[in-house]
């Protein structure tokens, strides 16, 4: 009998070497069946905003549930967007107790648990150029996975998702922005006005007009919120959280005052 790592470790690689995304959707409920897991599900793209239109990928999940996911339940499902707010997989509901969970996201579980989903980890995924989904799988198991098993879901996802942007591509060119361009850029993503930012880079105000005006014709955008997104999305800057947390950890170093 082979040994469960083995077990673990072809699992993973038939995922990241899957040929097609035919291949990589067989392997995912082989994988996380090792697991104790029968059925799972993907949403993406991974939004907080459930009006966003999601696409479905469903895996052992009975026909009638994943209609009327389709039709309705993904507006009400909290499981996505709560995942954006925590780091690594979480199994619910008990992640969500304590207030995270809304009066529709309460009774989309109680549906949920009608077709064996009413328990289960969940986890976000990423991929290249901002690309991201959410992974759902169902835990049917009386008492709680271990962390080995939320760890496990958390490969799955990441592995699987990250294959599947390498097989579907989204073939886009980076677009080559100057010195002067990227940061004006982070300027206005730090919602810094025109004016203000001519101040800061010592420039006038028509210099950094001009500058805005080929960003937004470089990102093929038509406003500063567009730009915004779009730099963040394609890696040109970082949102202000980020930031954030770099000065913080910075200060947290011996020797570095910011």
């Amino acid at each position: 009998m082979p040994d469960i790592d083995d077990a673990y470790s072809q699992a993973l690689g038939a995922i990241a070497g899957a040929e097609d995304v035919f291949a990589v959707r067989a392997a995912i409920p082989l994988a996380l069946a090792l697991a104790g897991m029968p059925a799972s599900y993907f949403v993406a793209p991974l939004t907080a905003d459930p009006r966003v239109g999601r696409i479905l990928t469903s895996l052992g999940n009975p026909r009638i549930w994943e209609r009327h996911y389709r039709s309705s339940l993904h507006r009400v499902d909290p499981l996505p967007g709560f995942s954006l707010s925590v780091s690594g997989a979480f199994f619910w509901p008990d992640a969500l107790e304590g207030g995270a969970l809304h009066d529709r996201g309460r009774r989309y579980l109680k549906i949920a648990g009608k077709f064996g989903l009413g328990r289960g980890i969940g986890v976000a995924c990423y991929g290249p150029q901002g690309r991201s989904a959410f992974l759902g799988a169902a835990w049917p198991h009386a008492e709680k996975p271990e962390i080995s098993v939320l760890q496990w879901v958390n490969n799955v996802g990441q592995t699987s998702f990250q294959r599947y942007c390498h097989l579907v591509r989204m073939d886009e060119t980076i677009p080559a922005l100057s010195n002067r361009e990227l940061e004006v850029l982070s300027w206005m993503c730090e919602g810094k006005s025109n004016s203000v930012i001519a101040q800061i880079l010592n420039i006038s105000r028509s210099s950094v007009d001009m500058y805005i005006r080929r960003l937004f014709n470089k990102l093929e955008v038509t406003d500063r919120t567009a730009a915004c997104m779009r730099g963040v999305s394609l890696g040109l800057t970082v949102g202000r959280d980020y930031q954030e947390l770099f000065k913080q950890t910075r200060k947290r170093e011996p020797g570095n005052a910011i």
